[in-house]
Parts: C-alpha cells; sequence; structure tokens
C-alpha cells in the first residue's frame, strides 16, 4: 500500500466527525480552518504531494508528529475536514524542510496544496509559533508514530472494505 494512502486512512481513523466542533477550539487553530471542506479528499490530497513534489514517507510520519504535538498543546483542539487539509500542506512544508538539505520552495508546496504562497507563508508561521518553533521529532516518537500509522491506516482500510 502507498504511504499517502496508509496516512490518510490513518488520519481518518483520527478525524473528529463534526467538523463545527473546530470553529469552537482555541483561536490559534482558526487560521487553519478552511471555510468549508474541501472538495478534495484526504487521499487524493496527499497523492499530489506524492506525484508532484516527490514527498519521502517520513515527510508524512514527522507531518503528523508536528500536527499532533500542536493539538494537544492546545485545549479543545482537534483535527476535522475543516483544517486537516491546511494543517498538512503547513506540516508537510515544515516537516520536509527539517527532514532534507534540499527541498522545494513555498509557492510549490502552496500550489499542491491549493492555497496562495502568502497563506502557506502564514500557515507555517502559526503552526511554528503554535510548537513554540520546537521542531525536534525524537527517534521513539518517530517510530510509535509510524507503528500506529501503519495499525490504524491497515485497520481502518479493513474497516471501509467490509
Amino acid at each position: 500500500m502507498e504511504i499517502h494512502r496508509l496516512f490518510a486512512s490513518f488520519l481518518h481513523s483520527i478525524l473528529t466527525p463534526n467538523p463545527s466542533h473546530t470553529l469552537l477550539c482555541h483561536k490559534a487553530l482558526q487560521c487553519f480552518n478552511a471555510k468549508q471542506v474541501p472538495d478534495i479528499s484526504i487521499e487524493e490530497f496527499l497523492e499530489r504531494f506524492a506525484v508532484y513534489l516527490q514527498t519521502d514517507p517520513s515527510t508524512y510520519v514527522a507531518a503528523y508528529v508536528l500536527i499532533e504535538r500542536l493539538v494537544k498543546k492546545i485545549p479543545g483542539a482537534s483535527i476535522t475536514l475543516l483544517n486537516v487539509h491546511r494543517l498538512l500542506v503547513a506540516a508537510i512544508t515544515l516537516s520536509e524542510k527539517i527532514l532534507n538539505d534540499f527541498y522545494y520552495r513555498n509557492a510549490d508546496y502552496a500550489i499542491v496544496g491549493a492555497i496562495t504562497n502568502e497563506e502557506l507563508n502564514t500557515l507555517e508561521i502559526e503552526l511554528l509559533k503554535g510548537l513554540d518553533y520546537d521542531l525536534r521529532i525524537e527517534s521513539e516518537v518517530y517510530e510509535k508514530t509510524w507503528k500506529s500509522i501503519c495499525e490504524k491506516g491497515v485497520s481502518h482500510k479493513r474497516l471501509l472494505s467490509h
């Protein structure tokens, strides 16, 4: 199974089902809310990064670690269909920068993420602020996250196929 599909399945398994719940969360996450649920599925969205930017599997793992860390720091915050796409584009952009010596320009990530470069710059800054600029990912956390993505993603896929 391709990693972006597994990761998308994993994200679906942890989404808060009610998108309106996000509107009640801490205002630090408000910039990540879309005006409406995007027409593109999470899987199709992640596939765009895999196809156009050759996103490495480790980037998806690191992106989730950053998103999870942000959500845990903000009381009442959750990942929903309203914010997951914008959280992903910001977290993937940052993850590429922390993991790789060579990465694309923000403008490229913005195009693939279907937002403006200015929006991505703002989202990236807000994600950095929300994380207190702490982008360290310990190997134990990475391994645990990778295992969770594999286990939950595969079991969620099985549930959907029955």
